[in-house]
């Protein structure tokens, strides 16, 4: 079993078609997160969005750059033309660093009582929370 953790994100992409074929594909809250493809196949555009995705908000995280919150997807303003839909990604398939560091928490005992109840992992939930913090 893999001690990594999943970290996913989903923001909203524009699908631009392009003059000769194809899409730009454009994510509006993440500044410098773009791709485009040469053909119509939007299984492959959707690929290529969310690696563009993940290895954008990679390089956010490493740089300590904040995240700013995805736009609701009804929301996105769009040529005519374009559509809009959400991508999703596995940021941690993009990150450098995946060595696990310890950290050691107190939490109040009603909480660990609960987290115990629940069966919450820790380290899933803190590196979740600390992925959305803003």
């Amino acid at each position: 079993m893999s001690n990594k953790q999943k970290m996913v994100v989903a923001y909203p992409a524009i699908f631009t078609p392009e003059e000769n074929g194809g899409y730009l594909i454009e994510f509006p809250d993440i500044q410098g997160a773009f791709t485009g493809i040469n053909n119509d196949d939007l299984g492959y555009g959707m690929e290529m969005a969310s690696e563009v995705l993940g290895l954008t908000v990679a390089d956010y995280l490493e740089s300590g750059d904040n995240l700013s919150k995805p736009t609701a997807v009804n929301k996105v303003k769009h040529k005519e033309d374009s559509f809009v839909t959400l991508v999703s990604t596995d940021v941690s398939k993009y990150l450098d660093n995946q060595k696990l560091v310890k950290k050691t928490l107190t939490i109040p005992k009603w909480a660990n009582q609960k987290a115990i109840k629940e069966n919450i992992n820790f380290s899933a939930l803190l590196t979740k929370a600390i992925l959305d913090y803003n």
